[in-house]
């Protein structure tokens, strides 16, 4: 397959890319469409309603950014700076838990910054117009945070040289996470959220909860670094380990 890769016509590959970035798109909608009817999950805040045209707008204009950003990555690797292994086995499981830890805490930190009073105006509010969020909200995003995490995510891979497999597994993980915390709704059951592994891995209703108070829930995959900085929404375990999560307060329009 790479070597397939190496060799295409920079059209071609720019093409593929768009393709690819456009199904991660419909099967991230089709995942959380299929997660809000699960007989268990609550919903958290207020149905969005109908998709407005800037949010689709948004989504465009993200499925754009991150095609380019697959072909700057396609260029990286042919040139050598980004280098992809083929090998399998254990070491692809422990390549997939330092990604998602580096991501997490690069995602805080870049989450963290878009927050603050002087930037969040201009970039970052852009997304928390839509309160009330629904599956295809994760990719309606302003651009310039479109280009921020295409480029740390390059900057990561040039770092090391992952494996295709550990990749890969980082991509979908990220889309699953991406998807279920903008849903409004806590899809798993008690049973599973009580776990104590769910102390520190996010659950879906902790961007939930991000989107219903912005100051709160900074995170993405962990818990860590909320817990950590005083960021974590302070009803935030008592929502997890409800047999019924309360629903969050309706934000004013």
């Amino acid at each position: 397959m790479l070597e397939f890769l190496a060799t295409l016509h920079p059209g071609w590959f720019a093409l593929l890319a768009l393709v690819e970035n456009i199904l991660l798109v419909g099967v991230g909608a089709l995942l959380g469409h299929v997660a809000l009817r699960l007989p268990g999950a609550r919903r958290l805040t207020p149905d969005p309603g109908p998709v407005n045209p800037l949010e689709l707008a948004l989504v465009g204009s993200t499925t754009l950014l991150n095609t380019a950003v697959t072909v700057a990555g396609w260029w990286l690797w042919k040139d050598g700076v980004i280098v992809l292994r083929t090998d399998a086995g254990a070491g692809t499981i422990v390549e997939l838990a330092v990604l998602v830890l580096v991501m997490d805490v690069l995602m805080y930190a870049g989450h963290a910054t878009v927050h603050l009073r002087a930037l969040f105006p201009w970039v970052h509010r852009l997304h928390h117009v839509f309160a009330d969020a629904r599956p295809i909200t994760l990719f309606a995003l302003h651009p310039l945070e479109a280009i921020g995490f295409g480029a740390m995510w390059l900057v990561v891979l040039a770092v090391h040289p992952f494996t295709v497999g550990a990749l890969a597994a980082y991509t979908a993980l990220n889309l699953i996470f991406g998807i279920l915390g903008h849903l409004g709704v806590e899809p798993l059951p008690p049973a599973v959220r009580r776990n104590v592994v769910f102390r520190w891995v996010a659950t879906p209703a902790m961007h939930v909860g991000h989107h219903a108070e912005p100051r709160y829930n900074l995170g993405f995959y962990t818990t860590v670094w909320d817990r950590l900085f005083g960021t974590l929404e302070p009803g935030y375990d008592r929502r997890r380990t409800a047999d019924v999560p309360e629903p969050y307060p309706a934000r004013p329009a």
